[in-house]
């Protein structure tokens, strides 16, 4: 495993280098900190999206998922991450691009400024995100214990350290560049994985024939409802154009429609590397190992069996790759969310820019620690398990950031009682307190719309100043 080992060690080196690189430009700057100088290009930013979306889960959960439920169930999610880019293209790319701030918590505050909102959202966003972090830690973990044979914790570890060190030095830039070396190395393995299977065995037709001879559970929809399928659909799809890490990429293109454009290009490579995880490697997969423990393991097994050691290698660098390109962006949400969010009104005008800078870094190694801490003892599932946590800012901030954006009757009522009572209906719904039959993304959906609807109509009028504001933003 040596060979492994050294590929494995260049390549997180190197994403050390780039963060400690560019630490001296970014550090004394929040635009470059936050949203690299709003400077990045289409093409570069389009692979940065598509590999902030393209975690762990993608490489290692999305297969898990498949081999676990199934292949219907598993289109189901990634599907709707799919519909939700172009829902983010056209809903939110340009108008929030415009708004030019740095996060999603800026606008919500501006739209609805109540303090409910400014302390409760980035909150939300800490705690979801964690749990996202968490579940993409398992994959490195699992991934370096089956391919380099370095124990889980050790493995989690040396990750969390990696990624917190660039992160927290480097900023937007840092993860910007690091994440589209990973994007670039994520597509080259799947999809070379992929190409092998096929020149190997068939085409994918045959392939997946194949697999429901021996698997017909493969391809079938699972013994569960119809409602879990929309569930994990409408999650994803409106997330995309709502969850914090994505909308600071909007933030970094040069304009607005950089930013859309971007959205639309990232969602095509990412189309085309889950189709051919899903339907080559999993079938395949299915086929060999059918009495997988953790199906998580499932890619990891196809690697270990089918390939050389120089290639392990660079499956062990594209799955780290995955983690690391949506871990980075998840940490910086988080720290967003702390420094930015919660402390930057508070230490606003008090704290001098070398302590803004040291609560910036504080907060990535806090999150970064607390989740490394969590994922000592994972979940199954990844991907089903931080799909849960992303639904919590689906149902409280799809509704009333879409709804802020282009419905006049939108005010401050109906958008603080949006965010409550998604979030609220969501963890109801999610632990069973409620149970009504639906997935907790559509009750909560449905709950944060009635109290936007209720709050228009008859809350107190939006002023015309604010009306004004987000028609310009349109522009």
């Amino acid at each position: 495993m040596l060979l492994e080992r050294v590929l494995v060690g260049v390549y997180l080196a190197a994403c050390i280098g780039i963060g400690i690189a560019v630490s001296k430009r970014v550090l004394g700057s929040r635009d470059e900190y936050w949203v690299a100088g709003r400077r990045i290009g289409t093409v570069v930013n389009s692979m940065a999206i598509m590999a902030a979306l393209a975690s762990g889960g993608s490489i290692i959960g999305v297969m898990g998922l498949a081999y676990a439920q199934g292949i219907p169930a598993t289109l189901a999610l990634f599907g709707g991450a799919v519909v939700g880019f172009p829902l983010a293209s056209i809903l939110v790319a340009r108008p929030l691009r415009n708004f030019g701030k740095f996060t999603i918590t800026d606008f919500m505050s501006f739209r609805y400024p109540h303090a409910l909102v400014r302390y409760l959202v980035p909150v939300l966003i800490v705690a979801a995100f964690t749990i996202y972090i968490v579940a993409q830690l398992k994959a490195a973990g699992i991934t370096a214990e089956a391919l380099l044979g370095i124990p889980y914790n050790t493995a989690l570890a040396l990750a969390t350290l990696v990624f917190i060190i660039y992160v927290s030095f480097g900023g937007m830039v840092a993860i910007t560049w690091t994440d589209v070396i990973q994007g670039f190395l994520m597509l080259f393995v799947i999809m070379g994985t992929a190409l092998v299977i096929v020149w190997r065995v068939g085409s994918p037709f045959e392939i997946m024939s194949q697999a429901t001879a021996v698997a017909p559970e493969l391809g079938q929809v699972a013994n569960r409802p119809v409602s879990s399928y929309l569930g994990y659909f409408i999650i994803w799809a409106t997330a995309i154009p709502v969850i914090p890490h994505i909308v600071m990429r909007v933030f970094t293109a040069r304009d607005a429609e950089s930013a859309r454009l971007s959205l639309n290009l990232s969602m095509l490579v990412y189309s085309v590397m889950i189709l051919a995880a899903v339907l080559a490697i999993v079938p395949v997969g299915r086929i060999d190992f059918p009495g997988l423990q953790d199906a998580d393991q499932l890619f990891l097994r196809v690697m270990e069996t089918q390939f050389p050691p120089l290639i392990r290698g660079i499956a062990v660098a594209a799955v780290l790759a995955a983690v690391m390109s949506t871990t980075d962006a998840l940490l910086l949400a988080c720290s967003s969310a702390i420094s930015h969010d919660l402390l930057g009104g508070l230490l606003k005008g008090r704290a001098s820019n070398r302590t803004m800078t040291l609560v910036r870094i504080g907060s990535t190694w806090v999150i970064g620690i607390a989740a490394l801490l969590w994922a000592f003892s994972p979940p199954e599932l990844i991907t089903e398990f931080y799909t849960a946590g992303v639904g919590i800012l689906s149902a409280s901030l799809f509704v009333p950031t879409i709804a802020g954006l282009w419905w006049k009757k939108a005010n401050l009522a109906g958008g603080v009682g949006a965010v409550v009572s998604g979030a609220g209906v969501y963890i109801l719904v999610q632990f069973g307190v409620i149970d009504i039959g639906l997935a907790p993304v559509v009750v909560a959906l449905f709950a944060s719309a009635a109290a936007m609807v209720l709050g228009g109509w008859f809350g107190p009028a939006e002023s015309t100043e604010m009306v004004e504001r987000i028609e310009a933003l349109h522009g």
